[in-house]
């Protein structure tokens, strides 16, 4: 109890310090506002990013829901950032952390999202992250994705090159080619900036590498 009690004051003076801050304002609804509040403050203990929650919140108030369907959402995002935190530490930036928390929602599984920090040990993973999960809304299994962004950035690919990836996947899927198809060529091809000559050992359309 005096856990709950000391988060609530924390609440009560961050809305106080912040009542002209636009985001959290935003947030008409009086007593979801606090709630909102106060995860923002465990957030920040924890050392999780704070901004995605009065996001969540703010894009739940626009779509009409609830104030406590807005609740659990937010909580549930607070939960997949911890967990995020966790699977990618040592955590480099905090944008790791958000990209990690839409990583797990789109599907991928903590252990993805430790391989993915094993790989690049002392650099950001944010974009391979965000290039696994574009893939997987595209209809790439998470396995398959993952496994493929891998063997990118084993082979040293840079960021630039794993943005293209993303985009240049997007862009085939939108004119009809079949996701793992697309995937598949253009992973040759950067591969084949990489190391002339070399192709990608590519993982069965199964999702098992």
């Amino acid at each position: 109890m005096m856990r709950l009690g000391w988060l609530g004051c924390c609440a009560a003076a961050l809305l106080g310090a912040q009542e002209s801050e636009p985001s959290l304002a935003a947030i008409r609804d009086a007593a979801l506002r606090r709630v909102i509040a106060a995860e923002v403050v465990a957030a920040e203990e924890r050392g999780t990013p704070s901004a995605p929650l009065i996001e969540k919140a703010l894009e739940g108030q626009l779509k009409g829901a609830n104030a406590a369907r807005i609740g659990e959402a937010v909580h549930a995002l607070a939960l997949r950032l911890a967990a995020a935190r966790d699977h990618l530490r040592p955590v480099l930036e905090l944008d790791e952390v958000k990209v990690g928390a839409d990583a797990l929602s789109a599907g991928l599984g903590p252990a993805d999202l430790k391989k993915l920090r094993a790989a690049w040990p002392n650099r950001s993973v944010a974009m391979p992250l965000g290039v696994v999960t574009e893939l997987v809304t595209r209809g790439v299994t998470p396995p398959r994705a993952t496994k493929m962004v891998l063997d990118l950035m084993k082979r040293g690919a840079t960021v630039s090159h794993l943005a293209s990836l993303g985009s240049e996947v997007q862009r085939d899927v939108s004119t009809g080619r079949a996701p793992d198809a697309a995937l598949d060529l253009r992973v040759r091809g950067i591969m084949s900036l990489l190391t002339p000559g070399a192709t990608a050992v590519l993982a069965p359309r199964g999702g098992k590498p």
